[in-house]
């Protein structure tokens, strides 16, 4: 098969495209010619949403495009279950969250469906099993729901505030002390540095905030410092998103900055509720400290 990845998937896809058709009637069909569970009758069934077509298609692109680079698999009707494997096992290796595993493994799942379809329509002789469920069983993803924590250890934190680069080491401690944003610490400036609070404008969503809840004490003075002694306007004058990022991933594999915001928040909810604030008001104020506005935002992702 030849072309792009994109199109490989999308012609491979078209075999189980079922758009406008009944997901429930498709289902009882399943179930009265034998399928048994979720994943057998997963198999035997297409896809009946839009929204669900899209992210799958990108799913499969995303591992058919991994796999021309790391595999050099050029023709997707030549996939094996050993190199969706690797491709899942990688993306384990980087940390990504357990929910965005599932929906890559489910994703690849109906790939291996619709192949199986194409192999099919198309008089390949050709049968695909990815062994998906025997390579990735319960355990393999329980060890991963137990790993989803997205904020560093303590250890963690402290090689990170060890990193020698000034301009590298403020972003850390910006980020970790006040819960700012990446493209908030790029455009921070000295005028956004007021008594213990720092100013953020036009932020995500176009919005403005006052960040007071600050842990690092002489963060503001530092950085007006910096800012001065190097005749800067903006922070980002300093340095890129890119060289950020490098240098926190030199120290700790697979590292961000925008996992400190993770820190910031489960230690912001601690001292609010240390302050004798309940646990929804702490919540509460945590979110509008980080530009959410949303407890749930909190509750869900950030205090992980």
């Amino acid at each position: 098969m030849k072309g792009s990845v994109k199109w490989q998937v999308t012609e491979i896809f078209k075999e189980i495209k079922e758009i406008g058709n009944s997901k429930y009637a498709a289902k009882n069909l399943a179930r009265q010619t034998g399928a048994h569970g979720s994943n057998g009758i997963a198999k035997e069934t297409g896809i009946y949403s839009y929204r669900t077509a899209d992210s799958y298609r990108e799913s499969a692109i995303k591992f058919g495009s991994w796999a021309k680079e790391n595999a050099g698999l050029k023709d997707l009707t030549k996939t094996t279950a050993e190199t969706v494997k690797s491709y899942l096992q990688s993306r384990i290796d980087e940390n990504i969250a357990h929910k965005t595993f599932q929906l890559e493994k489910s994703a690849l799942n109906k790939l291996e469906t619709a192949l199986n379809r194409y192999s099919e329509s198309h008089n390949l002789n050709k049968t695909y099993d990815f062994k998906l469920n025997e390579n990735f069983n319960r355990q393999v993803q329980k060890d991963m729901s137990h790993a989803d924590v997205r904020a560093y250890s303590k250890a963690d934190i402290e090689k990170l505030m060890n990193i020698q680069d000034k301009a590298v080491n403020l972003a850390v401690r910006l980020a970790a002390g006040a819960g700012l944003r990446k493209s908030e610490i790029l455009k921070l400036s000295i005028n956004n540095l007021k008594d213990n609070k720092i100013e953020v404008l036009s932020s995500k969503g176009g919005k403005d905030r006052i960040v007071g809840n600050i842990f690092d004490k002489s963060l503001i003075a530092d950085i007006k410092t910096f800012l001065s002694a190097n005749n800067l306007n903006k922070f980002g004058d300093a340095i890129s998103a890119g060289k950020i990022n490098r240098e926190i991933s030199n120290v700790i594999s697979s590292g961000s900055i925008h996992r400190l915001r993770h820190n910031y928040a489960i230690n912001s909810v601690k001292e609010f509720e240390n302050n004798g604030y309940s646990h929804t008001e702490a919540v509460h104020f945590t979110s509008v400290e980080l530009g959410h506005n949303r407890n749930e935002i909190i509750e869900g992702v950030y205090s992980k």
